[in-house]
Formats: structure tokens, C-alpha cells, sequence
């Protein structure tokens, strides 16, 4: 059995935990990290160094921290799910996409810390979604001809990507920004996937309103 280790609204926690739908393997969730604490438990620390969530561990002593890391290897030990390209080209391709991920992660930051201000500065949202923009337009144009981003394939690059680009849908809608068409299509149909809605749209969205903000 399987045991992940982090908060259900924690966004890499999200992305373990829609993997681990997408794959149907038997697991169970511990709350850890934020509220819940436990970062900085010395035992927690043999699991992840940096004390940080999500992290797996296996009843047979197996353990593994990083969320894309996770996704992968989720993949490799799930073949039938289908989560990676055949074509080892593809594959490597949709390594290099997850990586990348990493990408829109750092420019939502300070999007979303610019917008949560108790004033607003008009002109740090208006940067900060220019950068954001310019950063989700890579992702836009690559989906353009495609249904995912490795082609007609749903795989670890879309589950690597599938959150943060939640968020950026998160965004109030009073803050203009482009409208990316293929992006936004792309999002609606992840949106359509159940284990995508429940553990991504639902979790994160709820933090959201818990915390009263827009994302």
C-alpha cells in the first residue's frame, strides 16, 4: 500500500493524488505540512530532506519525495495507464514538458501575491501578468494543434502542467489578461476528467475560498 504524505489542497500534493486516480492504485493520504505541521519532524526528514510535501512511502520501506519525480515513477510502475509516450523520442519530450512546469510555477507567484495585497498595486498586477502571460503563450502555442501536450495522449506532461494552469484559470476574473483559446480548451478538457475534479479543481478552488481569495 501506498502512503502520501501532505495536504489534500496543497497543489503538489495535487498532482500526486490525480496520478495516483488516473492509475487506480490502492493508496491512502496523511495530512502533513502547513497547518498540520511536521515538516521538521526528523523522521519526516529521512522521507523528504528539504521537509517539504508531497512524499511517498511504500509498506515495504520504499520511499520517494519530489512531486514530478513521483509522477514518474507512478507512470513506469503503472504501464497500463498509459502515462507515457510509446515512442521514446515522445517520451523524452514530455520529460523536458515536465520540467518545464516548473516554469509557469514561478510566474504565478508573484501574480497571485500581487492580486492578494490588502491595496493592490495596479502596476505590479499589470507586470506581473505580462510575465505570467508571456509564460503560459509557450504552453498555448504548443497546445494549438493538439488535444494534450504530447498530442492525442493524456500523459505525465499534462498531469506536471494540469495544476498550475488551474491557478492561472483561478485568477479573478476582474484582472484582465489574453485570452489563450488552445490553453483554455485544453483546461476544459482536463476539467472533464473526474479524477482531475476531484483532486485538483475541488481541493484547490476550496482552499481558495477558505482563504477568501480568488486563487
Amino acid at each position: 500500500m501506498l502512503t502520501v504524505w501532505g495536504r489534500a489542497d496543497s497543489s503538489a500534493t495535487a498532482r500526486v493524488m490525480w496520478t495516483l486516480a488516473e492509475t487506480g492504485l490502492a493508496h491512502r493520504r496523511r495530512d502533513w505540512g502547513g497547518a498540520f505541521g511536521g515538516g521538521d519532524d526528523p523522521a519526516f526528514r529521512e522521507l523528504s530532506p528539504h521537509g517539504r510535501i508531497p512524499a511517498i512511502t511504500r509498506d515495504d520501506g520504499f520511499n520517494l519525495w519530489e512531486s514530478n519525480t513521483i509522477i514518474r515513477w507512478l507512470a513506469t510502475i503503472c504501464p497500463e495507464a498509459g502515462l507515457w509516450p510509446a515512442d521514446e523520442a515522445a517520451r523524452w519530450q514530455a520529460e523536458a514538458w515536465m520540467d518545464w512546469s516548473a516554469a509557469p510555477g514561478r510566474a504565478m507567484g508573484p501574480l497571485r501575491t500581487a492580486y492578494r495585497r490588502l491595496a493592490p498595486d495596479p502596476a505590479e498586477i499589470s507586470r506581473t501578468i505580462a510575465t505570467a502571460t508571456e509564460t503560459f503563450a509557450v504552453l498555448d502555442a504548443r497546445l494549438t494543434d493538439r488535444a494534450f501536450v504530447m498530442g492525442d495522449q493524456f500523459t505525465v506532461a499534462d498531469l506536471a502542467l494540469g495544476v498550475v494552469a488551474h491557478r492561472w484559470f483561478r485568477i479573478p476574473e476582474a484582472l484582465e489578461r489574453p485570452d489563450l483559446a488552445a490553453l483554455k480548451a485544453w483546461h476544459q478538457r482536463l476539467c472533464a476528467r473526474p479524477a482531475y475534479q476531484e483532486h485538483v479543481v475541488a481541493k484547490v478552488s476550496a482552499r481558495a475560498q477558505t482563504l477568501g481569495m480568488g486563487d
